[in-house]
């Protein structure tokens, strides 16, 4: 198996468009109304947190995959048991994705194509990109990352410009 590398800027890349990626469709912290950004501010301290404690692991564990240090840290049988959990989880969520994905598509583009066909085509092109490997993943995009960047610098300047911003809707706070 070939050593394949990225570089930090094409992981940093990759990263921002992993939480872009369905970000953008659903509506996060919608039951907090006006104090959405609140929300939101939190749930990226309590990430950060999280990153500081993956990133302690990996300097205790720089070798191991989560999944063998979860065995070293824990045990045998406790170790398994979260690992498995923690790949079931990633299993779980990647599926969730391509059948949002599918109903997206379905939806707004193809609403009489059945949704086998739509997911089969996804997966198609997931797998020729993981067979291509991680270096065309990271230069594939770079190329998304400047029309996402693109698209959302003219988007906020239209949405500037027309005066549809209302900052007194952020208020009362905490209400």
């Amino acid at each position: 198996m070939e050593k394949a590398k990225i570089s930090a800027r094409q992981l940093f890349v990759l990263m921002v468009l992993f939480e872009l990626g369905s970000a953008l469709l659903v509506p996060l912290a919608i039951d907090a109304k006006q104090d959405a950004w609140l929300a939101i501010l939190l749930g990226m301290v309590v990430s950060f947190v999280l990153l500081l404690v993956y990133h302690k692991l990996y300097w205790y564990y720089p070798d191991l995959l989560p999944t063998e240090y979860m065995q070293k840290i824990l045990g045998k049988v406790m170790g398994t048991v979260l690992a498995f959990l923690y790949l079931f989880f990633f299993m779980y969520d990647a599926s969730r994705v391509l059948r949002d994905f599918g109903e997206m598509l379905l939806t707004f583009a193809y609403p009489e194509t059945p949704l086998f066909i739509a997911n089969a085509l996804l997966m198609l092109v997931i797998i020729y990109t993981i067979h291509k490997g991680i270096e065309v993943i990271g230069r594939s995009g770079e190329l998304l990352f400047m029309l996402m960047f693109l698209l959302s610098v003219v988007g906020f300047v239209l949405i500037v410009s027309s005066g549809l911003i209302d900052l007194t809707n952020l208020q009362p706070v905490l209400e």
